[in-house]
């Protein structure tokens, strides 16, 4: 059974992407400790949330403009 959206204070629900970095790593081409640079940049500006093999999209609208 797929796991509910978690929903923030204003009831919104945020899609989770439920991979490791280094499995998105290696779907993307590169290496484990640049995807989690990157990934710790874009959790600081508030467009992701990072746990444990799951990464939660906070922001999809602006991390798609930041992924060109």
């Amino acid at each position: 059974m797929p796991r509910p959206q978690p929903e923030s204070c204003d009831g919104t629900r945020h899609p989770q992407i439920t991979l490791t970095h280094e499995q998105l790593a290696a779907l993307a081409g590169t290496s484990r400790e640049t995807c989690t640079k990157v990934l710790h940049e874009f959790a600081t500006r508030g467009l992701l949330r990072l746990a444990r093999g799951r990464i939660t999209v906070l922001d999809p609208i602006h991390l798609r403009d930041e992924a060109g």
